[in-house]
């Protein structure tokens, strides 16, 4: 588990599956920029029992009040196989903690946990041009806008611009200095 102030980073747990289930297919709650896919609850209850929702190639944590309310998920996976690097993904379920740096926090949390913990060298955040909020996340983050990947998501029946933000090990370490 990471723990931030008033949150915490943690592993799904089976008894979670009530609460997060609803929240991965319902698109209001997820927002206007991530793609309308819904999956199946069996699905996804499936998926859980086989890997706990954490695997080499892909990891999805919780995001969690200190009273362990579900305020939404941030996930990290590899997005291009030949990169040392994983991009990071994430949504805030809870309407009411947005814009209360909660999101900021768990991509602080998580980053510092993947340099610590592995040899990575690059994480990736990528987001809809049209999402000030998330690229407002990565700028508070020290992530450097690397140029925009032009039609590159399908969002709500259009293609959309992504704007590409990484950080390196370096800027990291700069960083915390």
């Amino acid at each position: 588990m990471l723990i931030g102030h008033g949150i915490r980073l943690r592993h799904v747990e089976e008894a979670d599956l009530d609460r997060l289930i609803p929240l991965l297919n319902d698109l209001e709650r997820r927002g206007p920029y991530l793609p309308n896919l819904l999956t199946p609850p069996a699905q996804l209850r499936q998926k859980f029992q086989a890997d706990g929702f954490s695997t080499p190639d892909f990891e999805r944590l919780l995001i969690t009040d200190e009273a362990d309310k579900l305020l939404g998920t941030i996930w990290h996976f590899k997005s291009v196989p030949y990169y040392n690097a994983r991009e990071i993904g994430y949504v805030l379920f809870d309407t009411g903690a947005r814009n209360q740096g909660v999101m900021s926090q768990s991509v602080r949390l998580l980053v510092d946990f993947l340099f610590e913990s592995t040899h990575l060298n690059r994480l990736e955040i990528r987001m809809s041009t049209d999402n000030l909020p998330s690229e407002r996340v990565a700028i508070k983050c020290g992530f450097s806008k690397e140029g925009v990947a032009r039609g590159a998501n399908y969002v709500r029946g259009r293609h959309v611009d992504m704007c590409v933000y990484a950080m390196l090990r370096s800027d990291w370490a700069a960083l915390r200095a």
